[in-house]
């Protein structure tokens, strides 16, 4: 495959910087997307294969003349936190507007995550396939997994009726240098760590598998959802022995126990106020035991895992 040139949404954050770096490495210029042009890293003002456009995506009068110059558009832009209403605005409009300012079959590979699976239904042990059950618009889940749901089937929607080529990726919790803690470890409370499960594994994604996969999708189209994980996926148990810095007093308490406590408190109080680990729903997801797939990735991708997990902490971590 020749260099293609991909334009890059959400270029300047933790995924969409490392994405931008692969792709140049790969030969690939970039149209990158951000927001605001000062978050741009000081190495892309000299590089000529990158295009800086700054403009929030739902309202940005360059999005449609950078897209129809593009071979492939990656989406990677959305929101990791807040209310729901910001994310909804970040996520969701912000995909509408994307949407509106493609070409019609426009190749797109769209970022989603490993959040849009219905954990309320698993059973404890289940492996999550491309094929498990997806949350749909009534499930209730954290305003971050429902956003990323109804994004996903918009993507999907839209490419039907517009003859977009796409192809869905769904990592895990991304980890690397700088991005080592994640809401599936526990809750941290200054000098303690409560570990709300041991069993099952971490639906871990490094960030090197997570732009290996955007880039390969680029360059090689492929449809349908594909489960973007490390093969070496942890337990929290042996997580937590390869990170520094974990809280010194770490007290294993079972989630199950927590459950009562989450569902009295979500009679009480609106669950929009509630903490995500006193909503039965977040609990569930977070601390089920379950396993993960990663075959179709590597399938179609032929991407595999070089490193141990303990390796590719150290690195992280040097």
């Amino acid at each position: 495959m020749g260099a293609l040139t991909l334009l890059i949404t959400g270029a300047a954050g933790y995924v969409g910087r490392h994405s931008v770096a692969a792709a140049r490495a790969r030969g690939h210029a970039v149209i990158a997307v951000l927001r605001d042009a000062s978050a741009a890293p000081e190495s892309w003002r000299d590089d000529a294969g990158i295009t800086v456009i700054a403009g929030d995506l739902t309202d940005c009068p360059a999005l449609p003349a950078a897209c129809a110059s593009a071979d492939v558009v990656l989406h990677l832009a959305a929101s990791l936190s807040g209310d729901a209403t910001r994310q909804a605005r970040d996520t969701l409009q912000a995909t509408r507007s994307l949407l509106a300012a493609l070409p019609d079959g426009t190749r797109l590979v769209h970022m989603s995550s490993m959040a849009v699976y219905d954990m309320a239904h698993a059973d404890p042990g289940a492996m999550i396939t491309e094929s498990s059950a997806l949350l749909d618009a009534g499930a209730r889940a954290d305003a971050y997994a429902t956003n990323k749901a109804a994004q996903e089937r918009l993507v999907s929607d839209t490419a039907k009726t517009r003859g977009h080529g796409v192809t869905i990726l769904r990592p895990g919790a991304v980890f690397g240098p700088d991005r080592l803690w994640n809401a599936h470890l526990g809750l941290a409370l200054g000098p303690v760590l409560l570990r709300l499960a041991g069993r099952g594994e971490i639906p871990l994604c490094h960030i090197s598998t997570c732009t290996g996969a955007l880039i390969k999708a680029a360059e090689h189209p492929a449809t349908g959802p594909i489960n973007v994980l490390d093969e070496d996926l942890p337990t929290r148990q042996r997580y937590l022995a390869n990170l520094a810095g974990t809280p010194p007093l770490v007290l294993p308490l079972n989630w199950r126990w927590v459950m009562p406590l989450a569902r009295l408190s979500a009679t009480v109080l609106p669950r929009h106020r509630l903490p995500g680990l006193l909503r039965p729903e977040v609990l569930r997801a977070r601390f089920l035991p379950l396993c993960y797939d990663n075959s179709r990735m590597r399938e179609t991708l032929g991407l595999r895992q070089a490193k141990s997990f303990e390796a590719l902490m150290h690195e992280a971590q040097g």
